[in-house]
């Protein structure tokens, strides 16, 4: 199974981190999961204990090389992440990262991680990389969890050392769970909330699947206009009330083949310049989870490249990976896989939602103008 970087490039946002315990407590917020095994890097503006811009958010599973060998260098895989994490920052102009590395093998309290060489080629490494392009790091932190009371050390000059914050606490995570952002767990905690149903309704769909394939297909604008009604109805439901439970079989199954035509499926690109954006990516979720596959790929693709839109790389890695699943070919998904992959902006794909209001008015359809501020 791929394994994605979260190349997260998150919206700034200024805060105060008054200690390194404070910084290290907010990356749950920030990513929007508890990471565990992890190499993380954030880049950022100013110091510890003034207004530090966070900006960028990368993060990648850990791995070393075979013990057998050597202890003395890094794996293949994590000199080919730090290269990416690199080219990121040269790219985006960034001046100065710190580094996480979470690992619960090691035992940060009795001062065994620091004397890990594992670590320490693993900080070097990441040093070098990025001073080459640019970037300073301005130190590289070890923690068995980001938890309170977990201990912390630094791997370089001066040493340092300390407790992490309370994460639910921080002044970050406070800014984050206000701006609606949820924490999870962990990205696991986070696929599973995606995994496709096995329920009645799941059941009743695939029945009623075959039967929308060999249906008399609706053009291209009534298919579109059913889909936005659907939206729209959703959005004017009350918040307490599970809005799923009003879409039948027939009509997600309607729904799913519907989105397997390609000018369909690119005039819903549009929707996350929408205030109706957060609502649509609910639709996408339910679909992509009741579907069966192929057709799940395409409502799993709208949820990633969505979420993606809006700089939440986390999703749209879990959301495309469901498509991939669904369908290896699914040629949006493997193209957003590839774009989160080398850490582009939110922004290139938010260019990309703007031709969603050229197809659909091929289709006969016009679109309100975009509403959401991205």
């Amino acid at each position: 199974m791929t394994t994605f970087p979260e190349n997260r490039p998150t919206p700034p946002m200024l805060a105060t981190v008054s200690a390194t315990g404070d910084l290290i407590a907010a990356i749950p917020a920030i990513l929007g999961f508890t990471p565990w095994r992890s190499l993380l890097l954030i880049c950022l503006t100013g110091r510890i204990g003034e207004n530090l811009t966070i900006g960028t958010v990368m993060r990648h599973d850990l791995s070393f090389p075979d013990p057998d060998v050597t202890l003395r260098s890094v794996s293949m895989e994590m000199a080919d992440v730090i290269d990416r994490f690199a080219t990121v920052c040269m790219r985006d102009e960034v001046r100065a990262a710190i580094a996480v590395i979470v690992d619960d093998g090691t035992k940060t309290s009795a001062k065994a991680g620091r004397r890990d060489t594992r670590y320490q080629a693993l900080g070097s490494r990441l040093e070098d990389r990025l001073r080459t392009r640019g970037t300073n790091l301005l130190d590289t932190f070890l923690t068995e969890n980001i938890a309170q009371g977990c201990a912390w050390i630094s791997l370089t000059e001066p040493r340092e050392r300390g407790t992490v914050s309370d994460p639910r606490s921080s002044a970050v995570t406070l800014a984050y769970v206000l701006g609606g952002r949820a924490m999870l767990e962990s990205r696991e905690a986070l696929a599973e909330l995606l995994q496709p149903l096995d329920t009645e309704m799941s059941r009743q769909v695939r029945a009623c699947i075959g039967v929308a394939r060999e249906a008399g297909m609706p053009s291209e604008r009534t298919s579109i206009e059913r889909i936005l009604q659907e939206i729209g109805r959703w959005e004017q439901s009350p918040l307490d009330h599970p809005r799923s439970l009003e879409i039948s079989a027939a009509q997600i199954a309607e729904f799913g083949v519907a989105l397997t035509r390609l000018m369909v499926r690119d005039s819903m690109l549009a929707l996350v310049l929408h205030d109706s954006a957060a609502t649509a990516e609910q639709l996408w979720s339910h679909l992509s989870r009741t579907l069966p596959a192929p057709e799940r790929a395409c409502p799993a693709t709208l949820l990633g490249f969505s979420a993606y839109a809006r700089g939440d790389g986390v999703m749209a890695g879990v959301a495309i990976e469901l498509a991939l699943a669904a369908d290896p070919d699914y040629s949006l998904a493997r193209l957003l896989d590839s774009a989160l992959n080398a850490g582009a902006r939110p922004e290139m794909i938010r260019e990309v939602a703007l031709s969603g209001y050229a197809v659909a008015e091929l289709c006969g359809v016009r679109l309100s103008p975009p509403t959401s501020a991205q």
